[in-house]
C-alpha cells in the first residue's frame, strides 16, 4: 500500500509567491487566477491564504477573500491543489483548516462557487444561500454560516472588484 505523501500546512508567506503562481496556472489551466490571487493581495481584499507544502513545495492552495458586503463575509476562491497531487485529500484538508482560520479571523459567513457534492461535506449548503442576490450563478452559490441568522439572510454578495476587472466568476 503506497504511504501518504507527508504534507505540511502553513500560512502564505511572499517567499511561496512564484510557487503559489505556478500552482494556480497549473491547476486551472492558464494565469487567471494568479493573477486574481496577486490583484486581490494588492487591494487588501485577500483575507486568508493557506498553503499545503511538500519538501517546501507548494502543491495546494486556498485563498478566502472579504467580500465587501455583507461586512464580514468571506469568500472561498481559488481553491487548487497541483495536478499530480490530486486524489490525496490536500484539497479537503486546506478547505478544513481555512474555514478554521476564516472563523478565527472573524468571519460571520463565507461563500463557495462550486459543485456541492464537494463542499457540503464541510457544511457549506444551497439551501442557506438561497436568498442570497449575487452577481454570479446562483445555482452553484452555497454559503457556510458562521454567526447566528447569517443562514437563509437576505443578502447583497459584492464581490472583491478584482473579479469583475479580471471578467472572471470566483469559481472552484
Amino acid at each position: 500500500m503506497a504511504r501518504k505523501p507527508e504534507i505540511t500546512h502553513k500560512l502564505y508567506s511572499p517567499v511561496h509567491g512564484i510557487g503559489v503562481g505556478n500552482l494556480l496556472t497549473q491547476a486551472y489551466d492558464g494565469p487567471a487566477q494568479a493573477q486574481l490571487v496577486q490583484a486581490m493581495r494588492s487591494s487588501g481584499d485577500m483575507v486568508v491564504e493557506l498553503m499545503a507544502l511538500h519538501e517546501e513545495s507548494v502543491v495546494g492552495y486556498v485563498g478566502f477573500s472579504r467580500h465587501l458586503s455583507p461586512q464580514g463575509w468571506m469568500a472561498l476562491s481559488p481553491l487548487g491543489v497541483l495536478p499530480a497531487w490530486r486524489s490525496h485529500g490536500i484539497g479537503a484538508e486546506l478547505v478544513r483548516y481555512g474555514l478554521d482560520h476564516a472563523r478565527r479571523a472573524g468571519a460571520k459567513a463565507v461563500t463557495v462557487l462550486g459543485d456541492g457534492r464537494y463542499y457540503q461535506r464541510f457544511g457549506f449548503t444551497y439551501r442557506a444561500a438561497e436568498n442570497l442576490e449575487t452577481p454570479y450563478s446562483s445555482e452553484k452559490t452555497l454559503l457556510f454560516p458562521i454567526a447566528p441568522g447569517t443562514a437563509f439572510s437576505e443578502e447583497k454578495l459584492v464581490y472583491s472588484p478584482a473579479f469583475r476587472e479580471l471578467g472572471l466568476e470566483p469559481t472552484n
